[in-house]
């Protein structure tokens, strides 16, 4: 892939990713996408986790969810 920055912006990414001990601009570019693929999934998951907090507030019984994982594992050996 190539990409034209324009002047200014391409200097600065050349001081930055220097400044940052990456070995060109090209490595400071892909730590910075990956680094906004990890927050969009961070954001993901706090959504999903805000979501089920603000969830019909239901009680969390440990009993049932034993036995709800118990029969998951049974039924999953028996298919076996």
């Amino acid at each position: 892939m190539s990409v034209i920055l324009p002047r200014n912006i391409e200097q600065m990414a050349e001081r930055r990713a220097s400044e940052a001990g990456f070995q060109d601009v090209a490595s400071y570019l892909a730590h910075l996408i990956a680094a906004d693929a990890r927050d969009a999934s961070d954001d993901a998951l706090e959504g999903a986790l805000l979501e089920g907090l603000e969830g019909d507030g239901g009680e969390w019984d440990a009993g049932a969810m034993r036995a709800e994982c118990r029969a998951t594992l049974t039924a999953t050996e028996q298919g076996s």
